[in-house]
């Protein structure tokens, strides 16, 4: 059993459940396993809604119209209609999100040094459409060297004032027009992100209503077994309000990172907890339950396998003392060496992923389906012990003081390195239309 952070020891009573109603839980849990997956769960709309602690203390009748309004606009927008006609045209189009290159071991002290002596380019860099350029996909082709020449060199590229990018097809023939191959998402095989048009290959990004509010946190796209070389970012449409695109170098955070905190994550490992199965039940099941308990495990483990095509293995676990399966990618270095340009740099999304920083700067807003729940992520040190809070904090800080804020507009693009430059996104207001294309 890995330990975590926020476990307790459960003192609850337990009672007798007779073995019909164990198995009717039981048969209801892995219908829902075969059906979703640990990284994509879609819960039926019809499933009641769960109001959070915060939600909790506000009067019931104000937040449950908000929490149903939202959960339908959540649940359009990501199966809405003709979605899975997109995702059929993404499949024909793209080959799966190549797998993650780890590398050598990384003498990091030494090249943290390195770091700290030199001067890092500008990131990111920003390319202005010229003003006497009329025909924009000639410019493209006549700059790609240039344009990949300063993504390889500045780890992001912010194009800036084209307009022909400002529509699925133009952003299209822009990335194609660069030499770019795109993929599936890493998260394709279990519908972990909308399609906004499968046959340019473009996904959407965070844009969700319920999400409006929640800061997304700083990461490589990656799940582990597979990372996106590269990304194209594209702002369809501007929030009314902040919505901000937000960029950090690897890099400077490997530069920035205390020298002793850096060690004792290198040495320990990241393990990422990707998702979170309620279990509460188990614990009325009386002498039953060390029986049912590997049972109901190697079965999620088996209906998680046949699903996604990533490593993830699955954990008992205690949370605010109710039984929980929780699933576990394996341990990852905080820091690699770039697969192209062979220069180490931070890669791990401890600042997206982790708990305690997520309620620290979120609180706990209201979840609006079921799958919030399920999809809840978390970080652990690689033997599966707490990361210090201490840590965390100071992680957060050095991020924050890395991110650089982009304002796009419709049109703008933004080129990055996925393993060089972490991405997120700031809260906002109205209605947002950013989406990405990935590639090889």
């Amino acid at each position: 059993q890995v330990r975590n952070p926020r476990s307790s020891s459960s003192g609850a009573r337990r009672n007798h459940c007779p073995p019909t109603d164990m198995a009717k839980l039981t048969a209801a849990i892995l219908l829902a396993l075969c059906a979703n997956s640990a990284y994509g769960f879609m819960v039926p709309s019809s499933l009641p809604l769960r109001a959070t602690a915060r939600a909790a203390a506000v009067s019931r009748g104000r937040m449950l119209p908000l929490m149903q309004e939202t959960a339908v606009q959540d649940r359009a927008q990501d199966v809405g209609e003709g979605q899975a006609s997109e995702r059929k045209a993404a499949e024909s189009l793209m080959q799966q999100c190549p797998e993650t290159i780890w590398g050598p071991t990384v003498d990091i002290e030494a090249e943290q040094q390195k770091l700290k002596d030199a001067e890092l380019p500008e990131f990111p860099t920003y390319v202005h459409k010229p003003a006497d350029v009329t025909d924009e996909a000639a410019y493209f082709a006549e700059n790609k060297d240039m344009l990949l020449a300063k993504l390889q060199e500045h780890g992001a590229v912010v194009l800036k004032g084209f307009s022909t990018t400002g529509e699925p097809e133009g952003f299209e023939g822009m990335w194609k027009t660069l030499g770019m191959e795109a993929c599936l998402d890493p998260l394709h095989s279990v519908a972990g992100r909308p399609v906004v048009s499968g046959k340019n290959a473009v996904y959407e990004a965070v844009n969700k209503p319920s999400r409006a509010k929640f800061f997304v946190g700083m990461h490589n796209e990656m799940v582990g077994k597979r990372t996106v070389r590269k990304a194209a970012f594209v702002c369809f449409k501007q929030a009314e309000k902040g919505g901000e695109f937000l960029l950090t170098d690897g890099r400077r955070m490997l530069r920035d990172v205390d020298a002793s905190v850096l060690r004792r994550w290198y040495d320990n490992k990241i393990r990422f907890s990707s998702a979170e199965l309620p279990m509460a039940f188990m614990d009325s099941l009386g002498p039953l339950q060390s029986v049912a308990e590997p049972a109901v495990k190697a079965l999620t483990q088996v209906a998680v396998d046949m699903k996604v095509d990533f490593d993830v293995e699955m954990f008992w676990n205690r949370v605010d003392g109710k039984r929980v399966i929780q699933a576990h990618a394996p341990p990852q270095p905080p820091v690699i060496q770039h697969p192209d340009t062979g220069l180490p740099t931070w890669f791990c999304n401890v600042h997206s992923h982790s708990l305690v920083l997520r309620d620290e700067r979120d609180g706990v807003l209201p979840e609006t389906t079921g799958a919030s729940r399920l999809n809840k992520s978390d970080c652990l040190f690689g033997d599966g012990t707490a990361i210090p809070i201490e840590d965390l904090r100071h992680i957060d800080e050095v991020t924050r003081k890395n991110i650089v804020p982009v304002l796009m507009e419709k049109g703008d693009v933004c080129l990055i390195d996925n393993y060089r430059a972490m991405h997120g996104r700031d809260v906002f207001e109205g209605t947002r239309k950013h989406a990405v294309t990935w590639f090889k």
